[in-house]
């Protein structure tokens, strides 16, 4: 299997729109081969509708050696996608498989919430994956706009008081014009 087929996208396939599961989360496997195991998300394909589950649908892989590099030849051990249909998600309250319904906070934050507990099941943070701190050490180049240029108005609009006394000032000179060109008789 080249790496291009593995991003392929089944034209059959139906996109879910509203995901219940994130990465990060703790699931349980409804069916299949591993049925009964549980994991983590180590990572969500949307376009397929699948997740990566840790210790979940593992199949060993050959790896050939490379002389250059100085690295053995043998079996590895290597975890594969599995539809999302085949999971559920574990609620923290009770460590046990549930559904989940979407409920808003009085503040208008939008939250899973376990069907049989009624408890919230909070989405994983990950610290890292903030643009804010992602970008905490970042040195601006000799491309990068400075900010005081950033904050800087420079459209003002337009003056169409102006644009229309222009207008009407254009055309009564072309009316005088022609009214000029038209013969007498």
């Amino acid at each position: 299997m080249c790496i291009r087929d593995s991003f392929k996208i089944d034209r059959g396939q139906v996109v879910f729109k509203r995901w219940r599961i994130v990465r990060g989360d703790k699931v349980f496997v409804r069916n299949g081969k591993d049925k009964g195991k549980t994991g983590k998300v180590i990572r969500v394909y949307r376009k397929k509708n699948q997740l990566l589950v840790q210790g979940v649908n593992v199949k060993l892989q050959r790896v050939k050696g490379q002389a250059e590099k100085d690295t053995l030849g043998g079996v590895r051990q290597k975890v594969h996608p599995i539809h999302v249909s085949k999971c559920m998600l574990i609620d923290p309250s009770t460590g046990k498989p549930t559904k989940i319904r979407f409920g808003f906070l009085t503040d208008g934050q939008k939250v899973r919430i376990s069907k049989t507990t009624n408890t919230i099941i909070p989405k994983p943070v990950f610290p890292g994956s903030s643009p804010k701190v992602r970008n905490k050490n970042k040195i601006d180049g000799p491309k990068d706009t400075p900010p005081e240029k950033v904050i800087e108005v420079t459209y003002q609009g337009e003056d169409f008081a102006k644009i229309k006394r222009e207008f009407e000032e254009f055309i009564r000179e072309k009316e005088r014009r022609e009214r000029l060109l038209v013969f007498q008789e």
